[in-house]
């Protein structure tokens, strides 16, 4: 609390792109989602899967 420093990390990497991960759905992306999905279930449009993508482990160091 008090009296804490605020730690400094090195996120700096050479040609690595580090993906955006979001681990919850606000309720607006909810509803969204499910309209998309009813959308999709009409149309009948092959969708994409993502079941071999690799996600990088990344290491935050200290500076």
């Amino acid at each position: 609390m008090f009296g804490k420093k605020k730690k400094n990390y090195d996120l700096t990497y050479e040609n690595l792109a580090i993906p955006e991960i979001h681990t919850h759905e606000a309720p607006e992306q909810e509803q969204t989602a499910q309209a998309e999905e009813k959308h999709e279930k009409e149309t009948h449009k092959p969708g994409v899967v993502y079941d071999s993508v690799a996600i990088p482990e990344v290491h935050i160091k200290k500076k």
